[in-house]
């Protein structure tokens, strides 16, 4: 079946609606704030999608991304996604892939379903990371 079969079908049978297709790639959206596509190249299928903007302060942007890659090594043994930095949108991406040869309908679902569980782990990650407010010194009053 070709590559674009597949996707259809996988979106007929998860109830995912028309498909948004351009520029060469399926852009989809799962309880909309997902948001990703899917491609094929190089003999290759990929997913990607843009998890959130990096912070503007260098100190900040330093902070984030060290617990986040802390977490992401622990992450590595279990997980087929790589989450990585896009420096010219200055963003957080993640990111799947596997051959095109063997693909099926089965085989998408399951990496669409792990790509989707592991983009809202790090959504709720980064969120928790730029709402933790600094500690203040502690101030004694005489």
């Amino acid at each position: 079946m070709s590559f674009d079969n597949l996707m259809k079908a996988v979106a007929h049978n998860n109830q995912l609606g028309e498909l948004d297709f351009r520029d060469n790639r399926y852009y989809l959206t799962i309880d909309s704030r997902i948001e990703f596509t899917c491609f094929q190249a190089n003999g290759r299928f990929f997913i990607h999608g843009i998890i959130a903007q990096l912070p503007a302060g260098e100190k900040d942007r330093e902070n984030i991304l060290r617990n986040l890659m802390t977490k992401t090594v622990g992450l590595a043994t279990t997980q087929r996604v790589i989450l990585s930095i896009e420096p010219e949108k200055e963003a957080l991406a993640l990111h799947y892939s596997c051959s095109l040869q063997g693909l099926d309908e089965e085989l998408i679902e399951e990496a669409l379903a792990e790509f989707a569980n592991n983009f809202e782990y790090y959504l709720i990650e980064v969120s928790q990371e730029q709402t933790v407010m600094p500690t203040m010194p502690t101030m004694i009053m005489p």
